[in-house]
């Protein structure tokens, strides 16, 4: 086992001569901004039923995505990115409502098991889509998109496994740095 005194490199361009300017999206200070919301599910929702929880803009830098939910008998959820459905908030071309390409899915979580309460836990990588090299970087290029389409984007809970009683709250909160 070796001593490691490693720095971020945010910390490495704080002591560089000249100082080198850390932005929001490397890693340096930022506003912090949040969203939250939350849904109430039919009793029995089938597999692939989808919650629109939250919008971001697609060049946010998101920082945490809380979920909670009251118990629902049975199920799962994913959590999800997809293009607005909004015609007033601007979306890719061809891309209106639907799970960003490659990427979306299950981009933040997969499988978050419902059968009992869950408390408020950060998702941000639970599906290992997101890990800690992508969360200084704008959310259209983490999702691997190689261009800004411009706009926003959905925070979107998919039902992975149906529901059998629901009724129950869902909610989450996306915090970002814009």
């Amino acid at each position: 086992m070796a001593v490691e005194n490693l720095k971020s490199l945010s910390i490495t361009n704080l002591d560089a001569q000249p100082v080198v300017a850390n932005t929001a999206g490397e890693g340096g200070p930022g506003y912090l901004w949040n969203t939250n919301d939350f849904v109430i599910p039919s009793a029995a929702s089938t597999a692939a039923s989808t919650y629109r929880m939250c919008r971001v803009p697609s060049n946010a830098i998101v920082k945490a995505v809380w979920f909670e939910s009251q118990a629902q008998g049975a199920g799962s959820f994913d959590i999800s990115v997809y293009y607005t459905d909004s015609p007033y908030e601007g979306q890719a071309p061809g891309g209106s409502g639907v799970v960003v390409p490659t990427t979306g899915s299950q981009f933040f979580a997969n499988a978050i098991a419902v059968t009992a309460a869950v408390a408020s836990t950060n998702e941000i990588n639970q599906s290992g889509n997101n890990p800690p090299n992508l969360r200084n970087t704008e959310l259209w290029s983490a999702l691997g998109l190689t261009t800004d389409p411009g706009g926003f984007f959905d925070i979107v809970l998919v039902t992975n496994v149906a529901l059998t009683t629901g009724t129950g709250q869902v909610g989450v909160r996306v915090e970002y740095v814009w």
